[in-house]
Protein backbone atom coordinates (compact mmCIF):
# COMPACT_ATOMS: atom_id res chain seq x y z
CA UNK A 1 0.00 0.00 0.00
CA UNK A 2 1.44 3.21 -0.83
CA UNK A 3 2.25 6.45 1.63
CA UNK A 4 0.16 8.84 1.37
CA UNK A 5 1.79 11.82 0.29
CA UNK A 6 0.87 14.88 2.23
CA UNK A 7 0.97 17.91 -0.32
CA UNK A 8 1.53 21.04 0.94
CA UNK A 9 -1.30 24.23 0.73
CA UNK A 10 -1.01 26.59 -1.52
CA UNK A 11 0.66 29.54 -1.01
CA UNK A 12 -1.90 32.78 -0.55
CA UNK A 13 -1.04 36.23 -2.14
CA UNK A 14 0.20 38.54 1.05
CA UNK A 15 -2.78 40.95 0.87
CA UNK A 16 -1.15 43.73 2.47
CA UNK A 17 2.21 44.17 0.22
CA UNK A 18 0.06 43.17 -2.96
CA UNK A 19 -2.03 46.38 -2.39
CA UNK A 20 0.36 49.11 -2.64
CA UNK A 21 -2.18 52.32 -1.48
CA UNK A 22 -2.41 52.27 2.02
CA UNK A 23 -5.39 54.71 1.25
CA UNK A 24 -8.10 51.66 0.22
CA UNK A 25 -6.60 49.98 3.18
CA UNK A 26 -7.24 52.58 5.39
CA UNK A 27 -10.53 52.89 4.12
CA UNK A 28 -12.16 49.43 4.45
CA UNK A 29 -10.35 49.56 8.21
CA UNK A 30 -12.83 52.62 8.80
CA UNK A 31 -15.93 50.09 8.62
CA UNK A 32 -14.50 48.22 11.59
CA UNK A 33 -15.75 48.06 14.87
CA UNK A 34 -13.73 48.34 17.61
CA UNK A 35 -13.62 44.29 18.34
CA UNK A 36 -13.36 43.64 14.36
CA UNK A 37 -10.34 46.27 14.52
CA UNK A 38 -8.60 44.57 17.52
CA UNK A 39 -9.18 41.28 15.46
CA UNK A 40 -7.70 42.67 12.20
CA UNK A 41 -4.90 43.83 14.25
CA UNK A 42 -4.23 40.21 16.22
CA UNK A 43 -3.92 38.17 12.47
CA UNK A 44 -0.65 39.22 11.66
CA UNK A 45 2.17 41.49 11.69
CA UNK A 46 1.20 43.14 8.43
CA UNK A 47 -2.21 43.81 9.73
CA UNK A 48 -0.92 45.32 12.87
CA UNK A 49 1.50 47.67 11.49
CA UNK A 50 -1.27 48.74 9.13
CA UNK A 51 -4.10 48.72 11.90
CA UNK A 52 -0.77 51.27 14.37
CA UNK A 53 -0.54 53.68 11.01
CA UNK A 54 -4.22 53.81 10.11
CA UNK A 55 -4.35 54.93 14.25
CA UNK A 56 -1.49 57.17 13.86
CA UNK A 57 -2.83 59.31 10.40
CA UNK A 58 -6.94 58.96 11.47
CA UNK A 59 -6.80 62.67 12.77
CA UNK A 60 -5.57 64.12 9.69
CA UNK A 61 -7.16 61.38 7.14
CA UNK A 62 -10.76 62.71 8.84
CA UNK A 63 -10.18 66.38 7.21
CA UNK A 64 -8.00 65.52 4.41
CA UNK A 65 -8.07 62.83 2.03
CA UNK A 66 -5.31 62.94 -0.73
CA UNK A 67 -5.43 60.48 -3.49
CA UNK A 68 -2.54 61.74 -5.26
CA UNK A 69 -1.08 57.98 -4.51
CA UNK A 70 -3.97 56.43 -5.60
CA UNK A 71 -4.64 57.18 -9.33
CA UNK A 72 -7.13 54.02 -9.12
CA UNK A 73 -9.45 55.93 -7.00
CA UNK A 74 -12.90 55.51 -8.73
CA UNK A 75 -16.33 56.46 -8.01
CA UNK A 76 -16.62 53.82 -4.96
CA UNK A 77 -13.53 54.45 -3.39
CA UNK A 78 -14.62 58.09 -3.34
CA UNK A 79 -18.19 57.27 -2.40
CA UNK A 80 -16.95 55.37 0.46
CA UNK A 81 -14.52 57.80 1.88
CA UNK A 82 -17.42 60.12 1.59
CA UNK A 83 -19.50 58.06 3.68
CA UNK A 84 -16.76 57.64 6.34
CA UNK A 85 -15.72 60.92 6.97
CA UNK A 86 -18.58 63.44 6.24
CA UNK A 87 -18.98 65.21 9.30
CA UNK A 88 -14.83 66.47 8.95
CA UNK A 89 -13.57 66.14 6.03
CA UNK A 90 -12.38 69.95 4.30
CA UNK A 91 -10.22 68.87 1.42
CA UNK A 92 -10.17 66.39 -1.18
CA UNK A 93 -7.23 65.94 -3.49
CA UNK A 94 -7.83 63.76 -7.06
CA UNK A 95 -5.42 65.81 -9.32
CA UNK A 96 -3.73 62.43 -9.96
CA UNK A 97 -6.99 60.33 -10.19
CA UNK A 98 -8.33 59.32 -13.45
CA UNK A 99 -11.47 56.58 -12.89
CA UNK A 100 -13.92 58.77 -10.92
CA UNK A 101 -16.92 60.43 -12.48
CA UNK A 102 -19.28 63.12 -12.04
CA UNK A 103 -21.79 60.72 -9.98
CA UNK A 104 -18.37 60.78 -6.76
CA UNK A 105 -18.57 64.43 -6.93
CA UNK A 106 -22.00 64.84 -6.67
CA UNK A 107 -22.14 62.14 -3.84
CA UNK A 108 -19.14 64.20 -2.13
CA UNK A 109 -20.39 67.96 -2.64
CA UNK A 110 -23.84 66.55 -1.13
CA UNK A 111 -22.66 64.49 1.92
CA UNK A 112 -19.70 66.91 2.87
CA UNK A 113 -20.95 70.17 3.61
CA UNK A 114 -17.78 71.37 5.49
CA UNK A 115 -15.96 70.75 1.89
CA UNK A 116 -14.00 73.79 1.42
CA UNK A 117 -11.03 72.73 -0.98
CA UNK A 118 -10.88 70.36 -4.11
CA UNK A 119 -8.63 69.64 -6.60
CA UNK A 120 -9.88 68.42 -9.65
CA UNK A 121 -6.60 69.28 -11.49
CA UNK A 122 -5.51 66.53 -14.87
CA UNK A 123 -9.38 65.55 -14.99
CA UNK A 124 -9.38 66.01 -18.49
CA UNK A 125 -12.34 63.69 -19.66
CA UNK A 126 -14.88 65.56 -16.39
CA UNK A 127 -17.71 67.74 -18.42
CA UNK A 128 -20.24 70.20 -17.75
CA UNK A 129 -22.32 67.81 -15.61
CA UNK A 130 -18.87 67.38 -13.41
CA UNK A 131 -19.08 71.24 -12.84
CA UNK A 132 -22.57 71.04 -11.91
CA UNK A 133 -22.19 68.38 -9.01
CA UNK A 134 -19.00 70.46 -8.37
CA UNK A 135 -21.67 73.29 -7.33
CA UNK A 136 -23.74 71.73 -5.04
CA UNK A 137 -20.74 72.03 -2.92
CA UNK A 138 -21.99 75.45 -1.03
CA UNK A 139 -19.20 75.89 1.29
CA UNK A 140 -16.42 75.31 -1.44
CA UNK A 141 -13.65 78.35 -0.87
CA UNK A 142 -11.05 76.86 -3.07
CA UNK A 143 -11.28 74.51 -6.52
CA UNK A 144 -8.76 73.57 -8.57
CA UNK A 145 -9.95 72.56 -11.96
CA UNK A 146 -6.46 73.01 -14.24
CA UNK A 147 -6.42 70.87 -17.53
CA UNK A 148 -10.44 70.36 -17.16
CA UNK A 149 -10.66 70.92 -21.19
CA UNK A 150 -14.21 69.64 -21.64
CA UNK A 151 -16.04 71.93 -18.79
CA UNK A 152 -17.72 75.06 -20.88
CA UNK A 153 -19.57 78.60 -19.66
CA UNK A 154 -22.52 76.55 -18.79
CA UNK A 155 -20.23 74.39 -16.23
CA UNK A 156 -18.54 77.31 -14.64
CA UNK A 157 -22.11 79.10 -15.01
CA UNK A 158 -23.07 76.40 -12.49
CA UNK A 159 -20.49 76.55 -10.00
CA UNK A 160 -20.62 79.94 -10.09
CA UNK A 161 -24.48 79.80 -9.04
CA UNK A 162 -23.79 77.26 -6.59
CA UNK A 163 -20.29 78.41 -4.56
CA UNK A 164 -20.74 81.83 -3.91
CA UNK A 165 -17.88 81.44 -1.36
CA UNK A 166 -15.19 80.63 -3.74
CA UNK A 167 -11.79 82.57 -3.18
CA UNK A 168 -9.76 80.61 -5.55
CA UNK A 169 -10.27 79.01 -9.11
CA UNK A 170 -8.18 77.73 -11.05
CA UNK A 171 -9.19 77.63 -14.82
CA UNK A 172 -5.12 76.80 -16.35
CA UNK A 173 -5.80 75.19 -19.72
CA UNK A 174 -9.66 75.34 -19.83
CA UNK A 175 -9.72 76.52 -23.47
CA UNK A 176 -13.49 76.45 -23.60
CA UNK A 177 -14.07 78.86 -21.47
CA UNK A 178 -15.44 82.40 -23.18
CA UNK A 179 -16.04 85.69 -21.79
CA UNK A 180 -19.09 84.49 -20.85
CA UNK A 181 -18.10 82.36 -18.07
CA UNK A 182 -15.34 84.44 -17.08
CA UNK A 183 -18.62 87.19 -16.55
CA UNK A 184 -20.64 84.99 -14.44
CA UNK A 185 -17.75 84.47 -12.35
CA UNK A 186 -16.62 88.08 -11.63
CA UNK A 187 -20.82 89.19 -10.79
CA UNK A 188 -21.81 85.62 -8.83
CA UNK A 189 -18.50 85.19 -6.97
CA UNK A 190 -17.99 88.39 -5.29
CA UNK A 191 -15.15 87.10 -2.56
CA UNK A 192 -12.96 85.32 -6.03
CA UNK A 193 -9.98 87.17 -5.71
CA UNK A 194 -7.75 84.60 -7.83
CA UNK A 195 -8.19 82.83 -10.76
CA UNK A 196 -4.35 81.15 -11.16
CA UNK A 197 -0.96 82.49 -11.39
CA UNK A 198 -0.95 85.69 -13.50
CA UNK A 199 0.36 85.12 -17.08
CA UNK A 200 -0.82 85.68 -20.78
CA UNK A 201 -4.51 85.21 -21.14
CA UNK A 202 -7.06 85.69 -23.61
CA UNK A 203 -8.82 87.51 -21.27
CA UNK A 204 -8.45 90.83 -20.14
CA UNK A 205 -8.46 91.54 -16.43
CA UNK A 206 -12.18 91.46 -14.94
CA UNK A 207 -13.17 93.30 -11.82
CA UNK A 208 -15.76 92.04 -10.06
CA UNK A 209 -17.94 93.41 -7.48
CA UNK A 210 -15.88 93.75 -4.60
CA UNK A 211 -13.22 95.69 -6.43
CA UNK A 212 -10.68 92.72 -6.51
CA UNK A 213 -8.52 92.11 -9.65
CA UNK A 214 -8.51 88.94 -11.12
CA UNK A 215 -6.80 86.67 -13.97
CA UNK A 216 -8.09 83.73 -15.90
CA UNK A 217 -5.60 81.55 -17.59
CA UNK A 218 -6.62 79.27 -19.97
Amino acid sequence: MAALQILPLPRLPRLVTDLKNEEVIFTIVDYLNSASSKSFSATSKSFHFIESRHCKTLRRYRRIRDFRNCPSADDGVISAAAEAYYVTLRSVDLSRSRLFTHAALSLLAAKCGGLVELDLSNATELRDAAAEAVAEARNLEKLWMGRCRLVSDIGVGCIAVGCKKLKLLSLKWCVTITYLGAGLLANKCTLLCALGPKSKSVFSRLKSKNGHLFWHIP
